[in-house]
C-alpha cells in the first residue's frame, strides 16, 4: 500500500494536468464570446457611422438640387414679373405717346 503523499503526488499532476486544459477551453470559449460580442458591437457602430454619413451626404444633395430648382423656379417667376412690369410700363409709354400724337394732329 502506497503513502498518501506518494498517492498524492502521482495523482496530482494528472489532476493538474486536466485541470490546464479545462482552464484552456474554457478561456477559449470565454474569448470567442467576448469577441463575439465586441464584434457585433463595433459592428453596429461602424454601420451607425455609416449610415448617418451617407444619410448626411443624401440629405446634402438632396438640398443642394431642391435649392438649384426652387431657385431657378424663383428665378423664372420673377424674370416673368419683371418682363410683364416693363411690357405694361413700355406699352402704356407707347399708348401715351400714341394718344398725345393723335391729339396734336
Amino acid at each position: 500500500m502506497h503513502c498518501s503523499l506518494c498517492l498524492s503526488l502521482t495523482v496530482a499532476p494528472a489532476n493538474h494536468t486536466v485541470m490546464e486544459e479545462v482552464m484552456e477551453e474554457v478561456m477559449e470559449e470565454v474569448m470567442e464570446e467576448v469577441m463575439e460580442v465586441v464584434m457585433e458591437e463595433v459592428t453596429e457602430e461602424v454601420m451607425e457611422e455609416v449610415m448617418e454619413e451617407v444619410m448626411e451626404e443624401v440629405m446634402e444633395e438632396v438640398m443642394e438640387e431642391v435649392m438649384e430648382e426652387v431657385t431657378e423656379e424663383v428665378m423664372e417667376e420673377v424674370m416673368e414679373e419683371v418682363l410683364e412690369e416693363v411690357m405694361e410700363e413700355v406699352m402704356e409709354e407707347v399708348m401715351e405717346e400714341v394718344m398725345e400724337e393723335v391729339m396734336r394732329r
